[in-house]
């Protein structure tokens, strides 16, 4: 809800001063108020407010707790009445002052009973010591920097780099993971010599150094038993009430992205019961009425209809309908993205499309946006690559029973759903990739998914850094579901929160996940596999524990809802935009080495006749050649800004 960033000078250095008085230059964030600065001899530290529950009003931060230490707070406590009322604090205490006077009583070795999604930094005058600590599963992180005579931090790019001591050099390395969707050390960002502090992650630093520990993790081993499958399905329905409550928290009413699937239904129909009678505005993206779309097996296209009947069931939503006939001004000129996050954004064709609805929100006043996220990992994950764990834990019998029944649900054959659910997954990293290889004339995995040259893989490690991992570059990663599932909720959602930060800074208000509560993420993880596919059934939890909730067509739904159908349409309008662009990246020495230009030239120049013709092509045209394209002008912006 605030942006906060500050500067420790163990010793002195040339830019010492100017890194001082930069602290308390104006955030680079919508709905940011005023910098306020507090200063000792070596710490220099600032914050400026986003006003998003009641309580933010009475916020004046930096704070100094009854110790004497610097408090500077981002984000809010689940339940703030609760935990003041434990520390004698009066109603309506600013979580800022919670927060302090909570580390005062517990100190720093239980971070995980004060719950919520926050951030915060507090810098001990008298021990000359700064801890940063980041909630478990929170929808925020802290960049920093260090150099043996000081440490510089911020909870945002854009607010670090206005610190003119703090270098803006690009990774080439963690560039070519970001853009081929990889992950080696979650912590690594797009910079050298920055990095970010993830949720659950307590950073200490002195003149002694840097020191980081993990207080909170998702755990793979814990196991959660039930007697029936109803019991699982009313406690994942519990966890979710108090998830959907602990995200409504705000000033006013938040918004509401809604799909026609599974997981933001999932939230409208709790959050209406919660908010009953008061409205919830909901807002959801469509082609434009008169749009011609080209058919995909398995998706349907227009989501109004289950809109229209989740809002007949639940008189108290206030759907709003957007859409676009032209790409969106950050998918021209993302220009104004970067300078919010300080980032490059991979997936700008999707964020355009979903435009149209972030700016009703914004404009309707909203200073939270609830969405559904993380619901594919965790309250209505699938249950198909729990087929692999059955077999990799010997369970042939169990499998036996649900692998035809899978098959049938999927309208799949048996030899099919094993193939792809888990044979192929149970093949060895090395040997996906050199099948691969095989098949592709030598090209690396790496170049299914992006536009990246084969010989700049290898040249900046990231063939090596993969393989070192266990990943063959071909987005399986393991056959653990459990790993899987937590790799990607606690790795791969760095970037998702990262995204999410620059949509923050650009619209002004913050989006949250009910589905990443920590509670609800431990349940989900922990239970049986066999509890998301009963009867062969998948979904079967989330369809247990909303029968009561959601319409009875959406929950029969077994096809997915096509995010942005309209794409071809989209992306031919910007044809023109994209080779004027590639024909100036050949001259961008980084973007030149590391992009595949000749490939996105044969893209440009064989472009589809129409939309029917292009489904087939849809990842090439949807999403490598923008992803690539972005990724080239953001080069471009970072290295024109380093001049």
């Amino acid at each position: 809800m605030s942006g906060f960033r500050g500067y420790l000078a163990y010793q002195a250095e040339e830019r010492t001063q100017e890194d001082r008085s930069r602290a308390g230059a104006t955030f680079l964030g919508a709905g940011l108020g005023k910098t306020r600065v507090w200063r000792d001899d070596i710490a220099a530290l600032a914050h400026a407010q986003r006003i998003v529950t009641a309580e933010d009003r009475a916020e004046r931060q930096p704070i100094q707790d009854p110790a004497g230490r610097v408090v500077l707070f981002d984000g809010y406590l689940f339940e703030p009445s609760a935990i003041a009322a434990d520390l004698g604090l009066p109603p309506h205490t600013p979580d800022s002052q919670v927060a302090a006077a909570w580390f005062d009583r517990y100190g720093f070795q239980a971070f995980n009973r004060l719950k919520g999604d926050y951030s915060c930094a507090l810098w001990d005058p008298r021990e000359q010591r700064l801890d940063v600590i980041v909630a478990p599963m929170a929808m925020r992180i802290v960049y920093w920097h260090a150099r043996p005579k000081g440490f510089w931090f911020a909870t945002t790019l854009s607010a670090l780099h206005q610190f003119p001591g703090v270098p803006k050099t690009l990774d080439p390395l963690q560039l070519a993971l970001q853009f081929t969707a990889s992950v080696a050390d979650r912590a690594d960002t797009l910079y050298k010599d920055i990095r970010l502090v993830p949720p659950g992650t307590h950073l200490t630093s002195d003149a002694r150094g840097v020191r980081e520990r993990t207080f909170w993790h998702l755990d793979t081993r814990h196991r959660v038993k039930m007697k029936t499958p109803q019991a699982y399905a009313e406690a994942a329905r519990n966890l979710l009430d108090q998830a959907v409550r602990r995200n409504l928290r705000s000033a006013q009413t938040p918004g509401l992205m809604l799909s026609g699937g599974f997981d933001s239904s999932a939230v409208a129909a709790t959050a209406a019961r919660l908010l009953d009678p008061a409205s919830l505005s909901t807002y959801t993206v469509e082609p434009p009425p008169a749009q011609t779309l080209a058919a995909r097996r398995g998706w349907y296209d227009r989501e109004r209809p289950y809109v229209d009947a989740l809002a007949d069931r639940y008189p108290n939503l206030d759907p709003h309908f957007c859409h676009s006939t032209e790409p969106a001004s950050i998918e021209l000129d993302p220009t104004p993205f970067f300078v919010a996050g300080g980032r490059t954004q991979f997936n700008a064709n999707h964020l355009g499309w979903f435009d149209p609805a972030y700016r009703a929100v914004r404009n309707n006043g909203h200073s939270v946006l609830l969405t559904g996220q993380s619901g594919n990992l965790t309250f209505s994950y699938s249950g198909l690559r729990g087929l692999g764990d059955l077999a990799r834990r010997g369970r042939v019998d169990q499998l036996a029973r649900l692998l035809p029944a899978v098959a049938r649900y999927r309208q799949n054959t048996l030899w099919g759903t094993l193939k792809s659910e888990v044979l192929i997954p149970a093949l060895p990293p090395k040997w996906r990739a050199a099948i691969w290889r095989r098949r592709h004339s030598g090209e690396d995995p790496s170049t299914k998914y992006a536009a990246i040259r084969s010989d700049f893989v290898t040249d900046v490690g990231l063939r090596a850094t993969l393989q070192a991992q266990g990943d063959d570059g071909l987005s399986f990663y393991t056959t653990d579901s459990r790993k899987l599932i937590a790799h990607h909720m606690e790795a791969h959602r760095l970037r998702t929160i990262e995204t999410c930060q620059t949509l923050r800074g650009y619209h002004g208000f913050e989006i949250r996940d009910p589905f990443a509560d920590p509670d609800l993420t431990e349940f989900c993880l922990a239970i049986p596999r066999e509890q998301y596919l009963l009867g062969g059934v998948q979904r079967s939890l989330a369809r247990r524990a909303l029968a009561d909730r959601l319409p009875d067509a959406l929950l029969a739904e077994r096809g997915y809802g096509r995010q942005n159908p309209e794409w071809f349409t989209r992306i031919s309008a910007q044809r023109e935009s994209f080779a004027a662009e590639i024909e100036r990246l050949a001259n961008t020495p980084l973007a030149a080495e590391m992009l595949d230009l000749p490939r996105l030239k044969q893209l440009i120049d064989n472009w589809p006749q129409d939309a029917a013709a292009a489904e087939a092509r849809r990842f090439e045209y949807a999403q490598m050649l923008p992803r690539a394209v972005q990724t080239g002008r953001f080069i471009r912006w970072s290295e024109g800004s380093n001049q």
